[in-house]
């Protein structure tokens, strides 16, 4: 193997480690996300229930891997139990995630009368347990635009009367 060709080779070994770095150095600076954010559903408290409505509070964990801070500009979810949608909410709060910051976000739920009723006639047709699931759009603020992230978790809320 020539000298030149061996010098071409360790030019070309160089440029591509040296990419590879600069590549991920250059995502940090521009704000990109090279690792989402870990949501995990901590628990669903139930507020309030009679037999206008139900009030929930869904805690939510949120940790930071990055060496960076993270900005959760929006944050939309809807609420699913026995097969049906039971509505929407949204976060209206910007969530700055500080680097490898772990943080707890409360969302408030409240049930509709009209879906608390067919919640209630469903869940009374086989009284084992009552699950909600979570599921929400997470919007990350970056320097070319947002990123979106989805999450979704189910939680037991009640169990029933039923022996399983």
């Amino acid at each position: 193997m020539s000298k030149r060709l061996r010098a071409f080779s360790a030019t070309i070994a160089l440029f591509l480690l040296t990419s590879a770095f600069a590549c991920t150095h250059l995502r940090h600076l521009l704000g990109v996300v090279a690792d989402k954010p870990q949501v995990h559903l901590m628990s669903v408290d139930v507020k309030s229930i009679s037999i206008k409505s139900m009030n929930l509070d869904f805690i939510l964990e949120i940790f930071n891997p990055n060496s960076f801070s993270v900005d959760i500009e929006e944050l939309q979810y809807s609420v699913r139990s026995l097969d049906f949608v039971l509505g929407t909410g949204a976060y209206k709060d910007v969530i700055t995630l500080k680097s490898h910051d772990k943080i707890q976000v409360h969302l408030p739920f409240q049930v509709a009368p009209d879906n608390l009723v067919k919640l209630m006639k469903k869940y009374l047709e086989n009284p084992k347990e009552l699950k909600v699931k979570l599921e929400a759009n997470l919007y990350l603020g970056t320097a070319i635009g947002k990123l979106d992230m989805n999450f979704q978790e189910e939680k037991t809320i009640m169990r029933g009367f039923v022996p399983n």
